[in-house]
């Protein structure tokens, strides 16, 4: 459902007078989203290929294509105490392996894509760069100058 899909629900159950049918309908839509987000959490190894933003009905959704063409939102999340996407996207670059967290699933007739809130640059290192070999220590320690 879109946001101006909401807009009109909101509106509708608002003019209800029944504070019991507003306030059922409220606490039903949070759980269902604090149950979404917390059961369809799965953390997992992207490869960005593409980053990009666009206009939905006045908001800038913030996407993230992964090598296996599937689409990832980076927004805001009260679930998971998330503040700070903005900065997470614009420090993404292309061709770039991240270790995320994510939840959600794709559902194209709600428009829903799955949300990243966690993401993290997966460093590629190399033993040969960690171990520095200095034959003149290995020669001290033989001739038992360490003990």
């Amino acid at each position: 459902m879109s946001r101006s899909g909401f807009n009109i629900f909101f509106k509708q159950l608002l003019k209800s007078n029944d504070p019991a049918v507003v306030f059922t309908t409220g606490a039903s839509m949070i759980s269902c989203n604090f149950l979404y987000a917390i059961f369809t959490r799965e953390e997992k190894e992207i490869i960005v290929k593409k980053k990009y933003q666009f206009d939905r009905s006045g908001f800038t959704d913030f996407m993230v294509i992964d090598s296996n063409g599937k689409h990832y939102n980076l927004n805001n999340s009260l679930w998971y105490w998330k503040w700070d996407s903005i900065e997470d996207w614009h420090s993404i670059k292309e061709e770039q392996k991240l270790n995320t967290l994510t939840y959600g699933w794709r559902l194209p007739i709600l428009g829903l894509f799955p949300n990243i809130v966690s993401c993290e640059n997966k460093k590629n290192i190399k033993i040969d760069d960690i171990i520095v070999k200095d034959e003149s220590l290995e020669q001290e320690f033989a001739d038992g100058k360490f003990s």
